[in-house]
């Protein structure tokens, strides 16, 4: 009896874990056409209850970049009501080395480690979180949430017709503060609250990824976008050398030297109490 108790506990958390997607199958499962939702960084509101500001000039769209066959990284975009698109945020591992794919092949997050800040994102949700912790299942802060547009449950119980004072008063009681989202997303999401969702899901990934042994695919996979990112680092360190190099960047070190020469002479026989040269900015 006691060996098919520990069966079914072995079995459900096997499924718990398993059932964790990762970053990277959670944007394939929204799909390049998908929009989202933007809002500002998470706090509480003057009812303390989890609350964010709701940018409504513009939605979302994100586009997953692969590199050699693999996922490699996200650009999220700006896009206007009039169909204008504006880049937001680059978030591309092979154009920017710094980034990490914590967890992989299970990736739980896209990990800018310059800045100790990354991206997250499960069910209907993307996260920016800022003070990302050493074992990457905690953060600091919250500083944007992007929710699918339209990923509303349908499943809501329809709302008894009152009178009308009646109907005044329950408007005048639920009003958000100004600015704070009020769409159906918005309310599923903060009434989940946001930071334990977030933190749950990091640990629950990190159990994931504990459990799972890196195949010597996997290694090679790894490897293939972290050569990547060198190379794509030579690249642009080669093209930046050779304009310094050319008649056109030399031009221009030259003039740098020379102001550089001028303003040092400045400050060494300025005399001025208040003095508007440059030199002294």
């Amino acid at each position: 009896m006691k060996t098919i108790n520990f069966l079914i506990i072995l079995l459900s958390f096997s499924i718990t874990v398993t059932a964790q997607q990762s970053f990277f199958e959670t944007i394939d499962a929204h799909g390049p056409e998908a929009r989202y939702q933007v809002y500002g960084d998470l706090y509480k509101n003057d009812k303390g209850e989890p609350a964010a500001q709701e940018v409504t000039t513009y939605k979302n769209k994100i586009e997953k970049h692969q590199y050699q066959g693999l996922p490699s990284g996200i650009t999220i975009s700006k896009v206007l009501d009039d169909g204008k698109t504006a880049l937001t945020n680059n978030y591309n591992g092979i154009s920017i080395s710094a980034i990490k794919y914590v967890g992989f092949p299970n990736t739980s997050i896209l990990h800018h480690t310059g800045y100790n800040r990354g991206y997250v994102a499960f069910d209907n949700y993307v996260f920016l979180l800022h003070g990302i912790s050493k074992d990457q299942t905690s953060f600091s802060e919250i500083r944007s949430i992007m929710i699918l547009d339209g990923s509303a449950s349908k499943t809501g119980k329809k709302k008894k017709k009152g009178k009308f004072w009646k109907q005044l008063k329950e408007a005048a009681l639920n009003e958000r503060p100004s600015g704070e989202g009020s769409s159906p997303e918005y309310k599923e999401l903060m009434a989940k609250d946001p930071e334990k969702l977030v933190r749950e899901y990091l640990k629950k990934m990190k159990a994931k990824q504990d459990a799972y042994v890196m195949t010597s695919q996997d290694e090679k996979n790894l490897e293939i976008l972290y050569n990547g990112a060198k190379a794509d680092d030579a690249y642009a360190k080669k093209k930046n050398d050779e304009y310094w190099a050319s008649e056109e960047g030399q031009a221009i070190l030259k003039n740098r030297a020379t102001i550089d020469k001028m303003e040092a002479e400045h400050l060494r026989t300025c005399r001025l109490a208040v003095c508007d040269n440059s030199a002294h900015n």
